[in-house]
């Protein structure tokens, strides 16, 4: 348990580019529809990592635990502007055999330069599957209805890993080399 100085120091601290901030949060479109909550446990990220949208991480800068607010994030912001482009069709046989094939799931794919990025499922029609590249929030104004848990600073392996470890974070596993597993930075958050 922490002593009450430690709760007191940890609620001043301001947020800003390596610290470990804890937010409870709704994302709501314009209309006041849900797309997303933290759920039971608060999400913690690893600000200035590019661990949640743009707009969102901005404006928690300055903040403290304790504090709430609601945020308004245009496209350019968040996931982007709506582009103009078809989604690709590709056989289900290039998904891992038992991979739940739906509408919005995600998956990293292999790029060219051998570097994962992440695709969405758009449709599923028989043995074909349409993915696209694009988030599929893109064109959309996120509402973030966030409250500020807690704020620490990182430790050296967070900052070097670029994502909170431990507890509500990314958890490595003794039994592999760190430099060789991948990160979804995308917490969907949030995402």
């Amino acid at each position: 348990m922490l002593g009450s100085a430690a709760v007191t120091e940890e609620s001043s601290v301001a947020i800003e580019d390596g610290k470990v901030v804890s937010i409870e949060y709704v994302l709501t479109d314009p209309s006041g529809q849900e797309l997303d909550r933290s759920g039971e446990e608060p999400l913690h990220y690893l600000h200035g990592g590019h661990n949640i949208v743009p707009g969102l991480e901005a404006a928690l800068a300055g903040k403290t635990a304790g504090d709430s607010l609601r945020v308004e994030v245009p496209p350019a912001q968040g996931y982007g502007e709506k582009r103009k482009t078809k989604p690709q069709r590709v056989l289900r046989s290039h998904f891992p055999p038992d991979a739940q094939l739906e509408r919005g799931a995600q998956f990293l794919m292999q790029g060219p330069d051998g570097r994962p990025f992440p695709i969405w499922i758009t449709k599923v029609m028989g043995r074909e599957v349409h993915i696209s590249a694009e988030h599929p929030l893109a064109g959309v104004t996120l509402c973030f209805d966030v409250k500020v848990h807690s704020v620490r600073d990182a430790t050296e392996e967070e900052m070097a890993h670029g994502h909170v470890h431990g507890p509500g974070g990314h958890h490595h596993h003794d039994d592999h080399d760190h430099d060789d597993h991948d990160h979804d930075h995308d917490h969907d958050e949030e995402e």
